[in-house]
């Protein structure tokens, strides 16, 4: 059986696109609701904490590996 070699950082990117597209909003204004109603031009911000996201999405990579050596040693 071929080992994976997908690094950390590989499975961190793959997890933190999955984490912002989960938690990141688009937050509008009533008055840019009303724009976006009747398909004017409306401003949107979005709200997210970076620091968390990569934090988190370390940590889920972390685990990810753990789990894949876990299953690789039972193999043996």
């Amino acid at each position: 059986m071929a080992v994976s070699n997908i690094s950390r950082d590989h499975i961190a990117m793959e997890a933190m696109k999955v984490l912002m597209e989960k938690t990141v909003s688009n937050n509008l204004t009533l008055k840019n609701r009303i724009r976006q109603f009747f398909g004017l031009n409306y401003k949107t911000y979005t709200a997210f904490d970076e620091k968390m996201i990569a934090k988190l999405s370390y940590n889920i990579a972390d685990a990810m590996i753990a789990q894949r050596e876990k299953i690789m040693e039972d193999k043996l």
